[in-house]
């Protein structure tokens, strides 16, 4: 054979084998929901029900209780007059129990307490990519602000009330996260700010009203965001995004 397509052969080869190694190494690509999976609605069901303007409790079809969908924060959600009390709750979409989402965002996941000690109005949100059904008693709703909203799709930048860089502690350990990979390269910073408003703020090392926190995103990187719910610190992390395309272009690019 050609010593130029034999060296050729062998550059595809040890391509292929690298990017074998790298699919065993990370295991499969998440999946991402298709946006024609997406809910038509969302119900908060539970035992609060007929204090919101129900009939009855339980009730999954019942549209008094529906979260409404917020397209420029691409989250679901809604307030109501809750009376003092002890309650439980889920998300159920479709006004149906077919599918439906409770504690950990887990699907058929167990029932959310609410504990009010006096009539409070309260927020509740579902966000459908990680299906975590929270409200502003249950949680800190805390939210990334910074120079980088608009490239997540926010109307603008330092929004506060745009949940597109909502932090979420999933598994209730009191750090909330963000991750994206919607950030171009370039220099940025941001702050923690607390129920969608700059009333309360966080700043560098955790500090109220603290100085605008500065990173750096390099290229084709995700960025993620993590919020200690107790010292009020953010950090910021990026992790260069590898995939079995970028590391071919790259290997026959130095095999010439």
């Amino acid at each position: 054979m050609h010593t130029k397509g034999l060296n050729f052969l062998r550059s595809l080869v040890t391509a292929v084998s690298l990017v074998t190694m790298l699919v065993r190494a990370v295991g499969p690509m998440p999946v991402l929901a298709s946006p024609a999976f997406a809910p038509t609605s969302v119900t908060i069901a539970g035992s609060l029900q007929s204090e919101a303007g129900c009939p009855g409790d339980w009730q999954p079809e019942c549209a008094s209780t529906h979260l409404g969908y917020d397209a420029s924060d691409d989250v679901w959600q809604g307030t109501w007059a809750i009376p003092a009390g002890s309650y439980e709750y889920k998300a159920a979409l479709n006004n149906s129990w077919d599918v439906n989402y409770g504690a950990n965002a887990q699907l058929n996941g167990g029932n959310i307490g609410l504990n009010l000690g006096a009539a409070t109005n309260v927020k509740f949100y579902y966000d459908d990519k990680s299906h975590w059904v929270t409200s502003n008693v249950n949680s800190v709703i805390a939210t990334v602000a910074g120079s980088f909203q608009s490239e997540l799709g926010c109307p603008g930048d330092w929004q506060p009330d745009c949940l597109r860089s909502w932090l979420q502690d999933i598994d209730g350990d009191g750090t909330y996260s963000f991750s994206t990979t919607s950030i171009p390269a370039g220099s940025y910073e941001g702050k923690v700010t607390i129920n969608e408003s700059w009333d309360l703020n966080y700043g560098e090392g955790g500090a109220q009203n603290g100085s605008n926190i500065p990173f750096n995103v390099p290229a084709n990187s995700q960025v993620t965001f993590n919020y200690d719910s107790n010292s009020h610190v953010l950090s910021v992390q990026t992790q260069l995004i590898i995939t079995p395309v970028t590391l071919v272009g790259s290997l026959q690019s130095e095999l010439g």
